[in-house]
């Protein structure tokens, strides 16, 4: 099995940590669905066909 690592050190100094954090968790899900041979495909949604967050005020 392999392993991913983001040091927090490294999201903490980036320009942008959100971004960071995301393109990782994303690389790494993508990685880790590959190499399981998951049908991505039947998985996964796009994200234009999410709901939009609704704001509470």
């Amino acid at each position: 099995m392999r392993e991913w690592i983001l040091p927090y050190e490294a999201v903490r100094q980036a320009a942008d940590p959100d971004g960071t954090l995301l393109e990782f968790l994303q690389s790494t899900y993508e990685a880790a669905a590959t190499l399981a041979g998951w049908n991505r495909a039947a998985l996964e949604r796009q994200p234009s066909t999410l709901p939009a967050a609704q704001e509470h005020g």
